[in-house]
Formats: structure tokens, sequence, C-alpha cells
């Protein structure tokens, strides 16, 4: 968690600007803007306060409109910052930084682009996540009203991009996220508006952590889910340690599908806010052309970061450096003229399908009084394993604790509080336990105090986890034959995308999410399908209470032969 702060707060640290490219509502009947840009400056420097325009933060002139204009771009997602915006919490809009965002406005409009106005600010106001401390869910849906009162009425205003890469913010965000709306919408009833994801909006990872985006209400029903996608693996943009030559072309597409299929899933529409590739390997731009390819095919637009002034020789900027193209730009411009998408898809409704056979247990459910300890550290923003600024505790994510602190399930803490979970984050080795209370103490119930699942009067003796039952060791193979180290069934449904639990369209099987299948099939892993084929497993992606596995080969599978009944098991090579 703390290394993928880090390193995303050293790329924001960059001058800002995000992407872009949207289409009309879903009510007309326009061509969709595949790519556009993120066109930053106004979010530069945001630790400097109130700062000053050409020194702290920048607003592109007139010329930038123009030449991208020029060059086919026809959208824009722009990032402003809360504080300049509104320097004293509920109090009146700034009127320097307000008029550049009226000459902003007034740029686009000039030269038929449209802006997407994005408060670039990761749920917080001066360093406090909104609905914690000072700053209330009723300051944030009046900045929200304020914003649409000031610009709804602007030719060239788009959508309404209400949040930035929400993080450490799991429990708040889905109620600030309904806050900001109702802002929007106590003023305008026809724009766009654009939600953005927990975890960094990250699109490969977005199932785990935004189902509970699925409840946001909007009266006028035009709400965009909105995720960001780099290639590195924390997805932070820094590109260390990473050899692109390693990675299969379609790596791209892959990073993006997670959220793809979650809106398929779901029937809800999206967009890629932020995207951005190296400028140091023509491969990247082989993954990144196969990435727009694929959302092309799914009507689903993405704006590159980024562009604008200030960016010098950053290497994922696709601004000109003396009038000479950057090397990301030509397989851009590729994207640019659509004639195929008329709205933002990818359109497929949700598809009711007969629930999966529960699978066997391989070990009791953990029950009232299974208790895990609370993980020893403290930084900036945990004490003692507790969050500071919402509340939350850090325990190792063990099979036993994953099956245990589910959303929902009512723990008692230390000091008696009994409260029920409200969302869980695992990363890495450890998960974080958001629970619906306001910011705790870790000093009174961080470690060595321990996190107990209790029934809602509280009760529940502090025993020991439950063991798992014994299972009988696999038969020794044969000399030639690898050995099985785990098994599964695979689900059991059938629709336009799964054939048998199979995935029609990639290398992609469904299993049940339990604790023994989250251990057993991770990424890396080799697995044996029922003809005998033996993969790697190339990601995971969890879905409510199912697993899809994908694996390392383009060669599609065949639901008929190795999907349900069949197995899918976990070998050694």
């Amino acid at each position: 968690m703390n290394k993928v702060c880090s390193t995303r707060f050293f790329k924001k640290a960059l001058p800002l600007a995000a992407a872009i490219a949207l289409a009309s509502p879903v009510v007309h009947a326009e061509q969709v803007d595949l790519v556009g840009l993120n066109l930053s400056g106004a979010g530069f420097a945001a630790q400097v306060l109130p700062g000053i325009d050409g020194t702290n933060y920048i607003f592109p002139v007139e010329s930038y409109f123009q030449q991208w204009s020029a060059k086919g771009i026809k959208l824009i997602r722009f990032p402003i910052i809360w504080e300049r915006l509104q320097p004293t919490l509920g109090g009146a809009l700034d009127p320097t930084y307000t008029a550049l965002i009226d000459r902003t406005f007034g740029y686009a409009n000039k030269h038929g682009m449209k802006i997407i106005l994005d408060l670039h600010n990761y749920t917080m106001y001066r360093g406090t996540i909104i609905g914690t401390g000072n700053v209330s869910y009723n300051h944030y849906q009046q900045i929200m009203t304020l914003i649409a009162q000031k610009w709804s009425g602007q030719p060239s205003l788009y959508a309404y991009d209400i949040m930035n890469e929400p993080h450490d913010s799991m429990a708040q965000w889905p109620i600030m996220a309904q806050y900001g709306i109702n802002g929007v919408r106590s003023v305008d009833k026809v724009k766009p508006i654009m939600i953005e994801g927990n975890g960094w909006s990250e699109a490969t990872r977005w199932p785990w952590w935004n189902d509970s985006l699925l409840n946001l209400k909007d009266p006028s029903n035009n709400l965009i889910f909105q995720a960001h996608s780099y290639f590195d693996e924390d997805a932070g943009g820094n590109y260390t340690a990473i050899d692109v030559n390693k990675l299969d072309v379609n790596y791209g597409v892959e990073r993006v599908k997670p959220f793809v299929e979650w809106l398929k899933k779901n029937g809800k529409r999206g967009m890629i806010g932020e995207f951005g590739v190296p400028d140091n390997n023509p491969r990247w731009n082989i993954l990144m052309d196969n990435m727009l390819a694929y959302l092309k095919q799914n009507c689903i637009p993405a704006t590159y970061w980024a562009a604008g002034p200030g960016w010098g020789n950053y290497f994922l900027s696709v601004e000109p450096i003396n009038g000479v193209e950057r090397p990301q730009w030509p397989t851009l411009k590729k994207y640019i003229d659509n004639t195929t998408c008329t709205a933002i898809g990818p359109f497929t409704a949700p598809v009711a399908t007969t629930p999966a056979p529960a699978p066997t247990p391989t070990a009791p459910a953990p029950s009232t009084g299974y208790t895990s300890a609370i993980n020893n550290f403290t930084n900036a923003d945990w004490l003692n394993g507790v969050y500071r600024k919402a509340a939350g505790f850090s325990v190792a994510a063990t099979s036993g604790n994953i099956a245990a602190f589910k959303v929902g399930t009512s723990v008692r803490l230390a000091n008696g509080l009994v409260t029920k979970i409200s969302s869980v984050q695992v990363v890495g080795s450890n998960m974080s336990v958001w629970v619906s209370s306001s910011t705790l103490d870790g000093t009174v119930v961080g470690y060595p105090n321990k996190l107990t699942v209790a029934d809602t009067a509280g009760t529940g003796a502090t025993t020991p986890a439950p063991t798992p039952a014994p299972t009988a060791p696999a038969p020794t193979p044969a000399p030639t034959a690898p050995a099985v180290v785990a098994t599964s069934a695979m689900n059991n449904f059938t629709n336009t995308d799964w054939l048998n639990g199979v995935m029609r369209k990639a290398a992609a099987v469904s299993l049940p999410a339990t604790a023994a299948n989250t251990t057993a099939f991770k990424t890396g892993a080799s697995v044996r399908l029922a003809n005998g084929q033996v993969y790697k497993i190339k990601s995971v992606q969890m879905v409510g209470s199912n697993m899809s596995v994908f694996l390392d080969t383009t060669t599609l599978l065949n639901g008929s032969a190795v999907g349900y009944p069949n197995p899918l098991t976990v070998v050694t090579q």
C-alpha cells in the first residue's frame, strides 16, 4: 500500500495532466471521440497553495488548443485543484483561478473542443479525506454545486469528472460520490458525470473494490465510470524495473479488460481517463495500439496522459518538443477518426444466469469468535496498524482472514465497540479492513490488540482460528507426470461471453473464489486442463464470489471440451 501511494504521488508531483476521450450522452447519436488528451497545467504543484499562474502552475494558452484541435483532438480532460478554486473550505470561489478556467472554456469553444472538468483532489482537501476531520460530505457537495452553477452553461463543457483517483478512502468514496452527484444534479440535469474508482481508479483491479459504486443514484441516469491504466506493475505510471520486451503484445488489453468486463457485466458505460506509455522503446506503442484497438471494438473512449505546457522531456508526454512529434503520437493519431461508434460502450446488458452451485468448502467457515492480530507498523498514515484518517485496520491477508473478514461481518474492537465491515482491500500480503465507524485511536485499538468476529451483540470468545480440514494427499504421480497441487471444478454457467465456465473471447476460466482457490490459483502457477494441456496463469481477476483465471496463451479454449464439469488443476512443472 505504501509503495503504491508513494509511486503514485511521485508521478502526480510531476506537472499534472489527465487524458480524455469521450462521447456525447447516450441520448444523442453523435460520433464518439475515441482518443483525447489530458491538457494539464492548472493542477501542477498542488502542494503549493494558492500558487501563482506561470510560476507554480500553468493554464494553457490558446495556442495549445489551436494546435491540438488542428491535429484532430476534440476532447480535453482538464484537471483543476479544489484548494485553488475555493481557498477557504465552504467559502467563495477564488476570482483569479475562476477567471482562468473561464478563459479555458472560451479557448475550447473557439476551437471546437469539449472539456471534462476534473476535480483532481484524490478525495482530499488540504490532506484531509472528505468525510473525516473538518472536511464534511456537505463541503464536497457544496463545491460540486458551485462548479455546476458556474460552468454548466458553458457550451464547451462535456462532463463533470467529480474526483480524480480516489484512494485511502475505501469507506468514504461511495458516500461522497453520491454527495457529488447530488451537488451537480441540483443545478445540471443534462451533462454526464464521471465516476472514478477506488484504488487509484486502476482498471486492472477495478472489480476488486468498486461494486459499491453500482449503488449510486443519478436522477438523470447519465453516469460514466472512468478507470485509469498504466502498464507498469503498480499502475503508477513510473515504469521502473519493467522490461517491455518481456511483455506480451496484448498486455495492454489485459490491463483494461477487467474494467471492461465489469462494465459489460453490470450494463454500465465507461472510459479510460488516463493512460500513457514511455517514449524509450517502440514496443510500448505496440502494446498501446492493441489496447486502443480493443477499446475501439467496445466503443470505449480513452484520454492520454499527457499534453500541455510544462512537461519538457517527460517520458510519457505527447506534447511536441520544438515542433517535433513525440513517438507515441502516430499510434494515438490512428484512432482519432472514428466512424463506427455513436455512443459510449460497451453496451452489453447484464445477463441473468443461474448462479453457480456453491462449492464444497475445504475448511470450516470462520464464525463468531475468530480473531486476528493487527499488523504492527506505524508511519504517517498508520498508527499501530490502524489508519489515522479513516476507520480501518491492517491485518495479514491469510486465507483464514480473507474468509473471516468480509463486507457485512460484525467485528469487535479492543475497546468493546462492535461495528460492521464496510469494505475490504487486499494489498499484497496484507489486507485493509474498513469498518463503519468514526476515526479510530491506534493507541487504544491497534497492535498488539486483535480484531474479532462477533455477533451484533458483541459476544463470542476469542477462540483460535479454525483449522482447515485435512485432505488426503494426492497420489504419487508417474515420474513423467506433473504433481497435482490443487484442483477446482469450474463454474457451471453459459452466456454470450462464457461457455461452461470458459471465456469465449480469451483464454480464461471461471472458478469459485474460495480461500483455497485464491491461494492456489495465483499468477505464475502452472495449471492443467481436462485435455492435458498445461499453461501458466497470466493474471487473476476477482469478481464477487468468483474469480477469472487468465492463461498465458493466445489460443482460445474450447468450453465444450475443457469446461464444466471438468476441473482445473494446479500442477508442479
